[in-house]
């Protein structure tokens, strides 16, 4: 089959297969198109997990019989994510973009839930293909803004939105976050949600994520070289708030740059989010105060790591003022949940006091 890859109404580039036949606007294409990797790969890191199990009800509802047949992907999810502007299309096809990326309430709903109480049939408009990710989630538009709504045990969410208030109070950029505590009238269950609204304000910029840069290589030493120069610092900050916040879900496609969507210019770094299993998510923090531990190491390893910190690094009270604003906001947000929180104190300062002491 032959496609046109779009931007917004522009089309940026032509495929035949799976390969590029011609660049029409270099400036506007995805940078891993650029480097020659095939259509397929572009597609797969922009695809819901077929691991999830609401998604196979999704397939269902959408009719798709396989996540492994491209060309029905193609059909039905054209490509498109909320965050950034790109899709695809057959040759031979004029379709609106616009309508493609309608927000449909029954389709968010089988993709959060794996049902819909309306259960019309509808399938026009966002079909949530494009949101991807290992846990449940979907997208829902609320007074004119995109969020995503996303399941997780307790210690997840609580480690999610204690990392963004932490963050939020050091001064970082970082994608918003709420907690949204929503009771079924069906079923009388109350069920959490940790929300994020769309840091690209309805892709008034693109995000794109790393692995379009560096597909899987996701180690400060490969990234840093590699980087444009004015993201080196907000990189390497992301990657010591990693440290700090037991954060080892770095993948490069939670990471990523913003880019202009008229001009295709990178603009920074993407804010820093996706925290879910740092912090008390998957047991307890550790570090030795003798020997440091995983995130220190790496980080101590890398030489532009450290000057970046050593310049960079907050103060000790700063660091302790954040921690008492999260906690704070965290007990607000779970009144009827009592997680140790001295253990998530330690284990802040105490890889602070490390880093601080070792640069």
């Amino acid at each position: 089959m032959d496609y046109k890859i779009m931007h917004k109404d522009k089309v940026v580039a032509l495929v035949s297969g799976n390969r590029f036949t011609e660049i029409i606007i270099k400036s506007l294409c995805p940078v891993c198109l650029l480097a020659n990797e095939s259509t397929d790969f572009w597609l797969a890191n922009r695809s819901i997990d077929t691991r999830r199990s609401h998604s196979r009800k999704l397939f269902k509802a959408l009719r798709l019989r396989t996540p492994d047949d491209i060309e029905q992907v193609i059909d039905i999810g054209h490509g498109i994510s909320i965050t950034d502007n790109w899709w695809i299309q057959k040759a031979d096809e004029e379709l609106d973009y616009t309508s493609l990326k309608q927000y449909n309430e029954e389709i968010a709903d089988i993709a959060l839930y794996g049902s819909s109480a309306s259960n019309s049939g509808n399938t026009k408009g966002y079909r949530e293909l494009g949101t991807v990710g290992s846990y449940e989630k979907a997208w829902r538009y609320i007074d004119g803004n995109w969020y995503m709504f996303k399941h997780g045990n307790t210690q997840e969410l609580i480690s999610e939105y204690y990392s963004y208030q932490f963050l939020k109070a050091i001064g970082a950029d970082v994608a918003e976050y709420e907690i949204k505590h929503s009771a079924s009238s069906e079923t009388g269950i109350t069920t959490t949600f940790i929300i994020s609204k769309d840091f690209t304000d309805n892709a008034e910029v693109d995000f794109e994520p790393f692995c379009n840069y560096y597909t899987d290589h996701d180690e400060p030493e490969y990234i840093i070289p590699r980087l444009d120069e004015k993201l080196v610092k907000p990189y390497v900050m992301m990657v010591f708030y990693d440290a700090l916040l037991h954060n080892d879900d770095r993948h490069n496609q939670n990471a990523g740059v913003l880019r202009d969507s008229t001009t295709g210019e990178i603009i920074g770094l993407a804010p820093c989010f996706d925290y879910n299993l740092g912090l008390i998510s998957t047991g307890v923090p550790r570090i030795d105060s003798v020997k440091g531990n995983v995130f220190t190491d790496s980080f101590l390893s890398n030489e532009v790591c450290c000057k970046v910190l050593k310049s960079e690094l907050p103060d000790r009270e700063t660091i302790i003022g954040s921690i008492t604003k999260a906690e704070i906001e965290t007990k607000a947000a779970f009144p009827n949940v009592s997680p140790n929180y001295d253990l998530i104190k330690d284990y802040i300062i105490r890889t602070y006091d490390y880093l601080a002491s070792a640069i």
